[in-house]
């Protein structure tokens, strides 16, 4: 189901030609690799803040009012799974008769949207989970700013797709026959 905001994003953003092939919402996961990292940079804020408390305890108060930042720091950091968890279930996926679609709640709660053509090659490859959800790769970026990471690629495309494999079965079938037409 759509909410009222993602209705009215898409009767702006979709051609008169497009119609929706298939929609759905990203699989709810909780731990990913990212809010993992998030939340062990949240423990060591943890230890800091902790510390900047105790040291506060030693030369004054007015000192701990000034880790008040670092405190909110902690919490961003520490709360990433359950706040991108929430943005998931806000996240929808869209396959039209043109384009691949994912509108997302920005950080002012307004739809945005990255989109995806649909053409030969689109779907490079995907991955499938035990449930049936999985990642659809649409290609790679070469990784920046690591010195000593040179050459690493990053995939872009779906994450959290569920029925992926239905979902890349559509894909292909549609970019085949946007090839056939042509």
């Amino acid at each position: 189901m759509m909410t009222l905001s993602e209705q009215q994003y898409l009767q702006q953003e979709l051609r008169s030609s497009e119609e929706i092939r298939w929609r759905g919402r990203p699989a709810p996961e909780l731990f990913t690799v990212d809010t993992v990292m998030s939340m062990l940079g949240g423990v060591l804020a943890l230890a800091i803040c902790a510390g900047w408390v105790w040291l506060a305890r030693e030369v004054g108060w007015g000192f701990g009012l000034c880790s008040l930042p670092a405190w909110w720091g902690t919490y961003l950091l520490l709360s990433a799974p359950w706040r991108h968890r929430r943005r998931l279930r806000r996240t929808l996926l869209l396959v039209t008769t043109e384009r691949v679609m994912l509108l997302y709640p920005g950080w002012t709660g307004r739809v945005k949207m990255e989109g995806w053509k649909l053409r030969p090659g689109l779907l490079q490859r995907y991955t499938v989970q035990e449930d049936g959800s999985g990642d659809l790769i649409f290609g790679y970026n070469m990784q920046v700013g690591s010195t000593r990471h040179t050459g690493r690629t990053v995939p872009f495309g779906l994450q959290s797709v569920p029925e992926v494999e239905h979902v890349a079965t559509l894909i292909q079938e549609l970019c085949k026959n946007d090839d056939d037409s042509r």
